[in-house]
C-alpha cells in the first residue's frame, strides 16, 4: 500500500479582507507536517495555486521554502502550478531537493513522477495550462480548456500504456463541471466556457484536483482538496469543513479516501441583524473575538456603523447593508450592483454601447473576448 495526502490551493500571500493570513497558514503547515509524520504518509500531492499571485510577497516565498523543505524531509512531494502561479517564476526544477517535484507549463507534460514503494506508482502532474497561450504550442486547433486538458491527458495515457499500465494518479488544476464554486476563485473562463467534464480524466486510479476552494468529490475517484483556510465568507458555515484527503492505494488498485478536517486557528463567522440587536443582544457574545462579516438589516443605514460595531466586536472585517444609500434611485442602485457583478466581457460591451450608441456586433464581441482572454493568460505565463 502507498499512503498519499492530497492538498491544494494554499494561496500564500493572500489577505482576507485586509487581514494577514500568514499565521493561519503557518498553523496549517505545522498541522500538516504532524499529519504526514504521524500517519506515515509516503507522498504529498499539491494541486496548484501555491501562491495567490504571480509575483508573491517575499514573506510568502520564505514561508513556502521553509515549509516545503520540512515536508520533503518527511515524504515525497509533488506540486503543480495553478492559474494564480507564474509559469516562469515557478520553473526552477526540484529546488535542489531530491524529494521535491514541481511542474509548471509544458515542460515534462505526459512524463510521470515515478514513486517506488511497495509497487511503482506513476504520478502525472498536469499544471494549469492557459488555453489561449498553450494551444498553439500543443499544435491544437481549438483554444479551449477541453482541448488543452484533453491533449495533456492523452499524453499521460500514452506514456502509461507504453509502461504497460499499472497504478496511476493525475494531479490537475481545473474546473470540473458539476462542482460547487465559492466567491474566492478567479475565473478561468476562456471563449465562453471554463469547465471540463469529469470523464476527461477517465483512466487514472485517482485525480487530485485543485482550483475550487470547497472540498468536494466530483466523481468516484476525482476530488478537490479545497483550500486549507477559508478565502471568502461564501466558504464559512456551508458545505464540508476544510480538509485534506488521505488516500490509501494498493497494488491491486483498491483505493480508500478519508477527509481529515483541518483545525482553524481563527473562527470566521457571518452575523446578521439590526445594529441595535448586534450591539445589545447577549446571544452574540460568543462572537466577540471572531473574524466577522456583518450584514445590517436596518431599514435605513445607521451613522458610523463600523465604529459602533467595533466597540463590541473588534474583528469586523466586512460590512454589508440591506438598505440602499439614502438619496440613491433604487433602479440606479440595481444597475450599479449588476455592473459590479458583471462578466468582464459584458462590462466592456456595455461600455462600447455607451460610447457608440449601439451594442457591439458579433465581430466586436469576439474581439473583446479575445483581448480579455489574452490578458487573463499574461500573468501566469510570464
Amino acid at each position: 500500500m502507498i499512503r498519499i495526502l492530497h492538498t491544494a490551493d494554499w494561496h500564500l500571500g493572500r489577505e482576507f479582507h485586509g487581514r494577514d493570513l500568514t499565521e493561519p497558514h503557518l498553523a496549517f503547515f505545522e498541522w500538516l507536517a504532524e499529519q504526514v509524520e504521524a500517519r506515515e504518509v509516503d507522498l504529498v500531492l499539491m494541486a496548484g495555486d501555491i501562491y495567490d499571485r504571480a509575483l508573491p510577497p517575499v514573506g510568502a516565498i520564505d514561508l513556502f521554502n521553509r515549509q516545503v523543505a520540512r515536508l520533503t524531509d518527511l515524504a515525497e512531494v509533488v506540486l503543480i502550478t495553478g492559474n494564480h502561479d507564474s509559469v516562469v517564476r515557478m520553473s526552477h526544477g526540484p529546488l535542489l531537493r531530491p524529494n521535491l517535484h514541481l511542474r509548471s507549463g509544458l515542460e515534462g507534460l505526459g512524463s510521470p513522477v515515478m514513486v517506488e514503494r511497495d509497487f511503482p506508482l506513476a504520478v502525472y502532474p498536469i499544471p494549469y495550462l492557459d488555453p489561449v497561450t498553450m494551444a498553439s504550442e500543443l499544435d491544437l486547433d481549438a483554444s479551449t480548456h477541453t482541448a488543452v486538458l484533453g491533449e495533456a491527458v492523452r499524453r499521460c495515457h500514452e506514456d502509461l500504456e507504453a509502461r504497460g499500465g499499472g497504478r496511476s494518479i493525475a494531479i490537475a488544476h481545473a474546473f470540473v463541471a458539476g462542482a460547487v464554486e465559492s466567491e474566492s476563485e478567479r475565473s478561468i473562463q476562456v471563449g465562453g466556457s471554463e469547465n471540463v467534464t469529469a470523464d476527461l480524466f477517465d483512466g487514472f486510479d485517482y485525480v487530485a484536483l485543485g482550483h475550487l476552494h470547497r472540498p468536494q468529490s466530483v466523481g468516484p475517484n476525482l476530488r478537490y482538496a479545497g483550500s486549507p483556510i477559508p478565502l471568502s465568507y461564501s466558504e464559512v458555515g456551508v458545505g464540508a469543513p476544510k480538509s485534506v484527503t488521505l488516500l490509501e492505494l494498493t497494488a491491486e488498485g483498491e483505493l480508500t479516501q478519508t477527509p481529515i478536517e483541518i483545525p482553524q486557528p481563527v473562527t470566521m463567522e457571518r452575523l446578521r441583524g439590526t445594529l441595535d440587536e448586534l450591539l445589545t443582544d447577549p446571544r452574540f457574545d460568543p462572537s466577540r473575538e471572531n473574524w466577522l462579516e456583518v450584514t445590517l438589516t436596518d431599514e435605513t443605514r445607521p451613522d458610523q456603523p463600523m465604529e459602533r460595531l467595533r466597540s463590541r466586536f473588534e474583528n469586523v472585517v466586512n460590512l454589508r447593508f440591506e438598505a440602499p444609500l439614502a438619496g440613491v434611485d433604487p433602479e440606479e442602485a440595481v444597475k450599479l450592483a449588476e455592473i459590479a457583478e458583471a462578466d468582464p466581457a459584458a462590462l466592456v460591451a456595455s461600455f462600447v454601447e455607451e460610447v457608440k450608441g449601439v451594442p457591439p456586433n458579433e465581430a466586436e464581441h469576439a474581439l473583446i473576448r479575445e483581448a480579455l482572454d489574452h490578458r487573463a493568460g499574461e500573468e501566469t505565463v510570464s
